[in-house]
């Protein structure tokens, strides 16, 4: 058996500290740093937030975690953010330091649309460095995207992917809640809609994901995000929110993401109208927080044989 992988977990929020639980778990991992902004948590043992991590001290900056990993080819595993344009000096500076990224932030998941600039820096420090950069999690990353471009794999004459994913919040994380708005008056749902950076981040980037893979160029879009309520409720139980794009002879990706803590049901759908037409149905839904473990873990485990350079996750190779 290969040597174990190691890794560097970034970013110590609930995800991070999630996917660093599920590593120890993994034989092909080894869990060699950890790096934070937090003070309370700078300089203190990984394993007083992690248990059964080894003591490695939380540091500051990427570099300094680096610095006592040793040999190999460390990856960075990046957890810090959701927006482009705010961690990609975090990327950057992995780079700099010599690792592998597989992040978690929504909009590196298909970044060549809406930061191309970025994209393109990121790309050619990555292939000068002879490293690899991609992003993944269950969605975007996996069940709206990767895995309904898979399951179109086995149909021709494709007219439409349709993708549901309907889930309950008050199971997930907290920063998931404050995401989507639950508990929030309407006035201050509205509020921070009409300010931007809310909702759920990365439907348009598994929109494009997925496209793409079908080879198809979306011209017409339809956007909406409403909220989400509970009889007898006057707070808000979440968000409802729609992309459709098309194509100029009408083909289709229609995306549903409904976070509702007054759902009836969680569940995950994708529809592949075609021939044959199929339909895959995950009843109960994917539970999102193990889920994106999981397909980070994978991501880590097969960077040595993907490519170099920035990557989507459909182009990433089965082991």
């Amino acid at each position: 058996m290969d040597a174990p992988l190691p890794i560097i977990v970034q970013g110590l929020g609930p995800i991070g500290i999630r996917i660093a639980e599920a590593a120890l778990g993994d034989p092909s991992l080894d869990v060699a740093g950890a790096v934070e902004i937090n003070p309370e948590m700078v300089g203190r043992p990984l394993s007083n937030f992690v248990e059964g991590a080894p003591d490695v001290a939380v540091r500051d900056s990427v570099g300094a975690a680096r610095a006592v990993v040793g040999a190999g080819d460390p990856i960075l595993v990046h957890c810090t953010g959701s927006y482009l344009d705010r961690v990609a000096g975090q990327i950057e500076e992995a780079l700099r330091e010599g690792l592998h990224v597989v992040s978690t932030c929504e909009e590196l998941t298909y970044p060549y649309e809406r930061h191309p600039e970025i994209a393109a820096a990121i790309d050619a420090r990555a292939r000068e460095a002879e490293r690899t950069v991609v992003a993944t999690g269950v969605n975007p990353g996996f069940l709206m995207d990767a895995l309904p471009a898979s399951l179109a794999s086995i149909s021709h004459g494709i007219t439409s992917v349709s993708v549901r994913r309907v889930q309950d919040p008050s199971r997930r994380r907290v920063p998931f809640q404050q995401k989507v708005g639950m508990g929030l008056s309407v006035e201050e749902w509205e509020a921070r809609r009409d300010a931007g950076g809310f909702g759920h981040v990365g439907l348009v980037e598994s929109a494009r994901l997925l496209a793409d893979s079908l080879g198809w160029a979306l011209t017409d879009w339809q956007h909406d995000m409403v909220p989400c309520h509970a009889d007898g409720q006057a707070s808000v139980a979440g968000t409802l929110e729609t992309l459709s794009g098309t194509t100029s002879d009408g083909r289709a990706v229609r995306l549903h993401f409904e976070a509702n803590a007054a759902v009836d049901e969680e569940y995950d759908e994708i529809v592949v109208d075609g021939t044959p037409p199929l339909t895959l149905r995950f009843d109960g839904g994917v539970f999102g927080d193990d889920a994106t473990a999981a397909a980070v873990l994978r991501a880590a485990r097969v960077i040595p044989n993907t490519r170099r350079g920035l990557v989507t996750v459909l182009d990433l190779p089965l082991r």
